[in-house]
């Protein structure tokens, strides 16, 4: 990834499996991380870093009534007659389960 990403040599790169040459250096590289800890420094240094904050409690609690909920419902056969998540039970399962950025 190193090379790759190499303004000097991605205009040269080649690919050491296929030994086939590749002109990378019109080509716009995407990488995601959870935690960027975790990346090399040297990898960084090659990096526009654009820091995403995570969802609010707000908006994780609507998420939840719009979308997870009810598909869970759906998945597991059941209706909204039979059990129903009101948003206090919503945000105390998102304060005890979500500890991730995510929903």
């Amino acid at each position: 990834m190193l090379e790759v990403l190499d303004p000097e040599q991605n205009s040269k790169f080649t690919d050491h499996y296929l030994g086939t040459p590749f002109d990378l250096s019109k080509v716009f590289f995407i990488a995601t991380a959870n935690n960027l800890d975790t990346v090399h420094p040297a990898l960084l240094d090659r990096m526009e870093i654009i820091d995403i904050s995570g969802y609010s409690l707000k908006e994780k609690i609507k998420i939840s009534e719009n979308h997870l909920v009810p598909k869970q419902l759906t998945a597991n056969g059941l209706n909204s007659k039979l059990i129903f998540f009101d948003e206090p039970a919503l945000k105390k399962i998102v304060n005890s389960y979500t500890a991730e950025n995510g929903v």
